[in-house]
């Protein structure tokens, strides 16, 4: 999961500070106020870290037409990254460019963290380290700061692994989707940690490569359907309810559809990455500060007719909203079997027995 995933938070927030209260009564909009917004997510994963600092408006009208009429980026900032043990990243301002996740038009101005570990003030970050954002100086008239730890790794257990072959062979599960399956990882060490489970199955329509995703309703901490024992979460698919899912974005239209070309096994260990990615589970463990903004924040829950706070973890001399949060995930890959590969009309496999195809 890269940090764009969380993008539409800081959308939703600035419609949030723009919409107020609303009356026919009376006007209710009070004098225009400079608020600071600030939004960042720490991925280990990454080698490169963003922080976007705008300034949001007060205004009456549509918030969100504002700023995209208006520059409201905020260059010029110190922005620093530290973590418990003296180690200190410095950022660098980024301008006149696209921002990498959509979330500012072209122009704006955000700020990067190298964390690519090659030289010694660009350490690679590491999951379960705090870490503390400061923006500015303590003195300063804006000085803005956040912190957050980073999850321990939400690593998959069982039938995700990859399993021995012959001699050295390391291969790629062959899963049964046709039945009861359940993906389970190592339960994340950190406060209210929360998880998104997104399965991608990756194939080729008539020869044009194509992405079918699909991910969790919402953010979850507990087990759904299934329990695997105390130190790990467990998500339960019911039998056919990932082919039927996929099935969806492949009707028949008279297209050929083919997958996983490439070849299952490695004679060496090491090169388990190089093997097919035609069926991907990616599980991204969420801090509690992210978590929560995103729950309050989700359009989802956005009630015009109830007051609804926004969330965050940002403080400062200023008024500041916004979250300074993270993620850590992991990623696996595998294979269908062929009556998974029948089901969605894959390869032109024929459905063995017992193999049901559904509409």
């Amino acid at each position: 999961m890269k940090n764009s995933s969380f993008g539409i938070a800081l959308s939703v927030l600035l419609m949030l500070i723009g919409l107020g209260a609303c009356s026919t009564e009376f006007e209710v909009y009070a004098p225009e106020k400079e608020i600071f917004v600030v939004y960042s997510v720490l991925d280990p994963g990454d080698s490169i870290q963003t922080v976007r600092i705008s300034r949001a408006y007060q205004v009456e009208g549509d918030a969100l037409e504002y700023a995209a009429g208006n520059d409201l980026s905020v260059p010029g900032l110190d922005v620093r990254l530290r973590d418990n043990n003296g180690q200190v990243w410095t950022a660098q301002e980024v301008t006149g460019v696209k921002d990498p996740d959509g979330d500012f038009a072209t122009g704006h101005s955000y700020y990067q963290f190298i964390t690519d570990g090659n030289t010694t003030d660009t350490e690679a970050l590491q999951a379960g380290e705090t870490y503390i954002l400061e923006i500015g100086t303590p003195d300063a008239g804006n000085y803005m700061t956040g912190t957050t730890t980073i999850p321990t790794a939400p690593q998959f257990r069982g039938s995700l692994n990859p399993i021995s072959g012959a001699g050295n062979q390391r291969c790629l599960p062959q899963l049964f989707l046709d039945r009861d399956f359940r993906a389970f990882w190592r339960r994340s060490e950190g406060n209210k940690v929360n998880y998104e489970l997104r399965v991608t199955l990756e194939i080729q329509d008539d020869g044009e490569e194509r992405e079918i995703i699909w991910k969790s309703f919402k953010l979850f901490d507990t087990n759904v359907r299934c329990n695997e024992g105390s130190n790990v979460v467990c998500y339960e698919f019911e039998e056919y309810s990932l082919l039927q899912y996929f099935k969806r974005f492949m009707p028949e239209d008279g297209s050929i559809y083919t997958y996983n070309k490439q070849d299952s096994c490695v004679s060496n260990p090491n090169l388990v990455d190089n093997l097919a990615k035609s069926l991907e589970f990616e599980v991204t463990a969420v801090d509690e500060f992210l978590g929560n903004y995103i729950t309050v924040n989700d359009p989802a829950n956005f009630d015009l007719t109830a007051a609804k706070p926004e969330y965050t973890n940002m403080t400062g001399n200023v008024d500041v909203y916004g979250v300074f949060g993270s993620v850590v995930t992991d990623i696996r890959h595998a294979l269908l079997r062929d009556c998974s590969e029948a089901v969605l009309g894959l390869n032109g496999r024929i459905p063995p027995p017992d193999c049901e195809l559904i509409e």
